[in-house]
């Protein structure tokens, strides 16, 4: 498919992963990326060009998004334009960010300050306001072994390691 809109993303290349909440889709790019992108802005690559991209007005923000009724009266955990701060996965602790609203599953659609929105998983995400999340556990030493000595290879020079050791990562931090 190719990107119609939004204007930043206009003209980008990129597959169908599946359906996404409301009108959206699932979109794969070839840095590996997977946005959701309303169906408006979609345009099946086989169809006409996209016409040249015309520079937008601002549009502000919306004041309030609403989440989507939860089955029964259930609350959301998180509420839509709530501060939040990640608790994982590891690359994404200590994160800060806006529910946009609810995902698919049990997942969230966070805002970052960086523009981007990812679908968090809501075990990993925290109200900003409530308690800081528990400093990460560093791993116990562990003793650098000794450098294991293999058969010479052709020539002088002797490897510290051999092809399917079992080996424990001692870094970085």
């Amino acid at each position: 498919v190719v990107l119609i809109g939004p204007p930043a993303m206009a003209g980008k290349r990129g597959t169908i992963v599946g359906p996404a909440l409301g009108d959206s889709f699932s979109v794969l790019f070839e840095s590996g990326s997977v946005f959701n992108i309303s169906a408006a802005n979609i345009q099946d690559a086989a169809g006409p060009a996209p016409p040249a991209p015309v520079a937008a007005a601002p549009v502000a923000a919306p004041a309030a998004v609403s989440a989507p009724a939860a089955s029964g009266d259930e609350e959301l955990e998180f509420q839509a334009g709530q501060s939040v701060v990640l608790i994982g996965p590891p690359a994404m602790a200590g994160k800060r960010g806006t529910i946009v609203g609810p995902a698919l599953g049990d997942s969230f659609s966070v805002l970052f300050e960086s523009g981007s929105v990812f679908n968090i998983s809501a075990a990993n995400i925290q109200d900003a306001a409530g308690p800081a999340p528990p400093a990460p556990v560093a791993a116990a030493p562990v003793a650098a072994p000794a450098a294991v000595s293999a058969p010479a290879a052709s020539g002088d020079e002797e490897l510290e390691f051999q092809a399917g050791q079992s080996v424990v990562l001692i870094g970085p931090p």
